[in-house]
């Protein structure tokens, strides 16, 4: 577990911070499968300012409006004044103050009352802040549990560069108002406000259609976007509203990346917040939706906005000179080659690197049945009367024994190590509830409720996270004790959070109940521990000794790092300067996602699908400001 924090409880109402004591925050697992501090470098640590901690509770009759008003008319002062000191005595001693663009010009998180006075001292001499109001929602007093509330509220801002955002949740003390947690974002450039819709009469000698393809042809980029999944799609669009020329360049056929995925999957969490940029999904749209019909969705939505998209197209080399321009040589079609000369190169091929498959002894001999990875298996009905081993019990190994199993199909999943399991029933509300639509079938705007869901600092989120994880484990106890009575090992996940954690991290080792537990406890889905030991001609011999003949194996054992992706895409030079994308570093920020990746002009644009509608936005607005020639250096202290 990274080092801890504790609350020096004599010195009096408002808790003194002590960094690194040895306090365990949680009842970690004696064994977990997963480390606390597994591709987890955050240090800052700290309990909720609960009203035991802070003897004080926010009145019933708190006006949420008026208290805001006060709040942001201190705010203005000292953010107006460049008073570093006032503002950070704004905070609580363990506040957090995290910026994404506004301030730094990075992705960062400000943790505790000191590490925001220090920045505040660099970063507000040269970025003042104006014309503040209110946005929506309403403020509010927040209480997701009888012993912790805050006010919250959403204000807008300007500094000389950005039209910005913060979403702020404040603590009542003994002392008055502080805030816990604030989080700025920039919301548009000043000087480039995204261009206005075209009048779309024709006004040449040629149709639409030929119009694009023209277009698309002839495209030279300042943005090569390698990927045209949901990522690429949504930076493409992006840029292209920014006035920036964009190119995605996709393997396969845009959409692919969903229909060609096993066929039974469909999103596993409802569509509420799943809409791509600019592009909503209609009301009538299914709860949740087929990997088909979102691959059709992408397709509709690369038309409709004119993205530029090579399909069918891969990179053959990528060099870049001393001073970090580009020279990147694309196979187009597998019809011609053409050389391009991109200003900003920005991989967007999944978060995924290359799919992962174990070298097991003795595989390359197995005659019995088939082996493949998840990625390569796309349906059970061939093999029905046959029998099945599916290897992992993450998402895709839960979809893969589940799609066996609705077919009669004799189907075992082999655990090596447990699963965080919730049910659907209890953890929608609870984690995209915001996001639902109302009785008529409405939902709020999604720009509304991305402020709140992306908004909270890691260190209040992951208390918040291990609360909630420790509900839910309650909530769903008989699914739990129905699967553990079948040899299904489950757990509270990495740091006692649940899926939150696991998600920043490993990004998989979770599974949202979608019918396979069902089928577990049923009985129809076999569970077996551990792991391939070794093949045979015709065995398949599990650790133990345990002999077993299976017709068809399914490896659903992950992914390599992205790293490795971009190796195999743009070489090892460039690949050699890329840090191991994802996981959380020092601060509680995303490593290298969205931000510096160590190689010039190169950028990663990944995360599912609501990440990738608010990412893009900054990424794009940052590369915007970087070819403008507008944009301040990163702060980096």
């Amino acid at each position: 577990m990274a080092p801890s924090t504790t609350i020096d409880e004599a010195r009096g109402a408002l808790p003194v911070v002590t960094k690194n004591a040895p306090k365990k925050q949680y009842a970690a697992e004696p064994n977990p499968p997963v480390a606390d501090d597994y591709m987890y470098d955050f240090k800052y640590n700290h309990e909720l300012p609960t009203t035991d901690v802070l003897g004080i509770d926010i009145p019933a009759d708190a006006n949420p409006q008026k208290e805001a008003e006060g709040i942001v008319a201190d705010l203005a002062k000292v953010l107006g004044s460049g008073d570093a000191n006032g503002f950070a005595d704004l905070f609580l001693d363990y506040g957090y103050w995290r910026d994404k663009l506004v301030f730094t010009w990075d992705y960062r998180t400000f943790n505790f009352q000191s590490n925001i006075r220090k920045a505040a001292v660099d970063l507000l001499a040269t970025t003042k802040a104006s014309n503040f109001g209110f946005l929506t929602p309403a403020p509010k007093i927040n209480r997701p549990y009888p012993d912790y509330a805050t006010l919250q509220f959403i204000i807008s801002f300007e500094t000389e560069i950005v039209k910005a955002s913060a979403v702020i949740n404040a603590v009542l003390t003994k002392e008055g108002w502080k805030l816990y947690t604030m989080h700025t974002v920039a919301e548009q450039l000043l000087q480039f406000p995204e261009i206005p819709p075209q009048d779309g009469h024709m006004v040449g000698d040629i149709t639409w259609d030929q119009q694009r393809a023209q277009d698309i042809d002839a495209a030279d980029p300042e943005v090569l976007i390698i990927g045209g999944g949901q990522c690429g799609l949504n930076l493409a669009a992006r840029c292209k509203y920014l006035g920036l020329k964009e190119l995605i360049i996709e393997r396969d056929e845009v959409g692919d990346v969903w229909k060609k995925r096993y066929e039974y999957l469909s999103l596993h969490m409802p569509h509420w917040q799943d809409d791509l940029a600019y592009f909503p999904y209609p009301k009538t749209w299914p709860t949740y939706t087929p990997a088909q019909k979102q691959g059709y969705y992408m397709q509709w939505y690369a038309h409709a906005l004119e993205l530029n998209v090579w399909s069918k197209s891969t990179v053959v080399s990528a060099e870049q000179d001393s001073e970090g321009a580009w020279t990147v040589v694309i196979n187009k079609g597998g019809e011609s080659e053409r050389t391009l000369h991109p200003a900003h190169v920005v991989m967007a091929t999944s978060l995924c690197g290359l799919p992962y498959t174990p070298d097991v002894p003795g595989m390359a001999d197995y005659k019995a049945g088939d082996i493949r990875h998840s990625t390569s298996h796309d349906s059970s009905r061939n093999y029905v009367g046959k029998k099945v081993l599916v290897v992992g019990t993450s998402s895709s190994g839960f979809d893969t024994a589940f799609d066996c199993s609705r077919r009669g199909i004799d189907v075992t999943m082999l655990q090596r190590s447990p699963t965080y399991v919730m049910s659907l029933t209890h953890s929608v509300s609870r984690t995209i509830g915001n996001y639902a639509p109302d009785a008529n079938g409405v939902r709020p705007p999604l720009e509304e409720q991305d402020r709140l869901f992306f908004s909270l600092p890691v260190g209040a989120a992951e208390e918040l996270g291990r609360r909630n994880a420790k509900d839910l484990e309650e909530l769903d106890k008989e699914l739990l004790d129905g699967l553990h009575a079948k040899g299904l090992r489950t757990w509270r996940g990495q740091r006692g959070t649940g899926s939150g954690t696991l998600g920043k991290t490993r990004n998989g080792g979770f599974y949202f109940e979608a019918g396979a537990c069902e089928h577990v406890i049923d009985g129809k889905i076999k569970v077996e521990p551990g792991y391939i030991e070794k093949f045979t001609e015709d065995k398949v011999i599990l650790s133990g000794g345990r002999e077993r003949q299976y017709d068809l194996i399914v490896f659903a054992t992950g992914f390599t790092n992205l790293v490795d992706s971009v190796r195999q895409t743009l070489g090892d030079t460039i690949a050699s300067k890329v840090d191991p994308v994802w996981g959380v570093d020092e601060e509680g920020e995303y490593k290298v996602a969205y931000r510096e990746t160590g190689a010039k002009n190169l950028w990663i644009m990944v995360g599912f699908l609501p990440y990738a509608r608010f990412h893009s936005k900054q990424l794009a607005m940052r590369i915007k400001a970087l070819q403008a020639g507008i944009s301040p250096p990163p702060y980096k202290k």
